[in-house]
């Protein structure tokens, strides 16, 4: 009967031990996140935060900004990455589709000025990068360009750029 508490004393010291490593993985885990960079040239959004955390693990998320989809090529994408080791809850992963598909369309050939990060702007509209980085800034202190005209408001951005990409210009 004297190795009995010895037994109990072995498994709660035991116990003791894995309860302090889960603490300690979940505390390294919580720290790892906020040393992600945030990125600024994504545009905020739900899911931003969640995308940044899970893709920057093996790449940039800067990858997105060139390669719009549709939701089946995203779905289809984000499955692929999951194949490649991606970890994220089904939520999470949801969370990011949602955000690829708000943010990053198929190229359709237009340009939706009120999604469209710098480098989109650059290439779709033919802007420069001061250019593209003050429709930007216009675009988060004004809110949503409703028109061409607000288009136009944008301080030192020539409006014959705009009258040039009208017909491909989307709101």
């Amino acid at each position: 009967m004297k190795k009995e508490p010895r037994t109990l004393n072995r498994c709660f010291s035991l116990l003791k031990l894995a309860a302090g490593s889960v603490l300690f993985c979940a505390a390294s885990f919580a720290q790892q996140a906020p040393a992600h960079p945030q990125y600024p040239e994504l545009p905020e959004g739900a899911g931003k935060d969640t995308l940044v955390r899970v893709c920057s693990k093996c790449h940039s998320p800067d990858n997105v900004i060139a390669n719009g989809q549709d939701r089946a090529g995203w779905e289809a994408t984000i499955s692929k990455m999951a194949g490649f080791g991606a970890v994220a809850s089904d939520d999470e992963f949801t969370q990011i589709l949602d955000y690829l598909v708000k943010y990053f369309p198929a190229d359709d050939g237009k340009i939706h000025v009120n999604q469209a990060t710098s480098p989109q702007l650059q290439a779709g509209v033919g802007l420069s990068t001061t250019e593209a980085d003050a429709v930007i800034a216009y675009r988060k202190k004004n809110g949503d360009f409703k028109s061409l005209d607000d288009l136009k408001k944008v301080p030192d951005v020539d409006a014959k750029k705009w009258d040039a990409k009208k017909d491909t210009l989307v709101f």
